[in-house]
């Protein structure tokens, strides 16, 4: 899957529709739709098996006069294999965490380039037992009529889902970290530990967002209409929310670049 999507809208979009409508192949309703999306971009306009389609809409896209980029599938594998974070104490000039796997990383604050802020949806499985009463003419027949139904026991796998709040972490020479809510431990925080994870989460994104002063920080995916503005209507938020995190973590990432080499 390569996504191509279009970012840094003007705030006369509206007049782009035609241009839109004629590159994709769609409706002026339709391209009006996607303009009036709230915010900016990046939106999701195309999704493709084939990379070299993505690359010949992206380039129809660009002659139209839109920014756009694309989002390749090594790079959505990239965001869809981020480490866990388990552990995480906040140092005098980094972030030390441990993940699920037990790896140990330091990060410079000033190396974090982007904290991306959402609420998304975790699958798992959990095991319970059944228990299963029926009626049994054997043991009534053993019991004397004491005793007419027995009981089984069965253990089974349950898919779970579970909304949680986290936060992407990307700085310069590591690979993505994913903190989430209810996964984190808080005991690092000493005096500073609050009485729920929730407050604890906070007060974590807010350290770190005092703590590195020249990252960028995002929360627009904290509703799902912003997720949904952003995936558009091909790709929902609930199976593909990692897909929206990278695109929108390569738009502002690369914007970020730009911006600093003065292109």
């Amino acid at each position: 899957m390569h996504i191509v999507a279009i970012h840094s809208l003007e705030k006369d979009r509206e007049t782009y529709a035609p241009a839109l409508a004629s590159a994709l192949g769609m409706t002026m309703y339709e391209a009006l739709s996607r303009l009036r999306s709230p915010g900016n971009g990046p939106f999701t306009i195309g999704v493709f098996a084939e990379q070299d389609r993505a690359v010949q809409m992206e380039e129809k896209l660009r002659s139209a006069g839109f920014n756009a980029l694309i989002l390749t599938q090594g790079e959505i594998d990239a965001e869809l294999s981020p480490l866990i974070v388990r552990k995480f104490e906040l140092k005098e000039n980094e972030l030390a965490v441990v993940t699920e796997t037990g790896e140990s990383l330091r990060i410079s604050f000033q190396n974090v380039s982007l904290i991306l802020r959402g609420i998304g949806i975790v699958r798992g499985t959990s095991t319970e037992t059944v228990k299963n009463r029926s009626v049994s003419l054997g043991r009534a027949v053993l019991s004397g009529g004491l005793m007419l139904t027995k009981t089984t026991k069965t253990v089974q796998e349950v898919a779970t889902e579970e909304r949680t709040a986290f936060f992407n972490l990307y700085a310069e020479g590591i690979p993505l970290l994913i903190f989430r809510e209810n996964a984190l431990l808080y005991d690092s925080l000493g005096t500073a530990l609050q009485p729920s994870r929730a407050l604890n989460f906070t007060y974590l994104i807010a350290e770190l967002r005092r703590r590195c002063p020249d990252a960028q920080y995002d929360e627009r995916l904290l509703t799902r209409p912003a997720q949904v503005a952003l995936l558009g209507p091909t790709l929902n938020p609930e199976e593909h929310l990692g897909v929206g995190t990278a695109l929108l973590a390569k738009t502002l990432l690369n914007l970020r670049a730009r911006s600093r080499s003065g292109a």
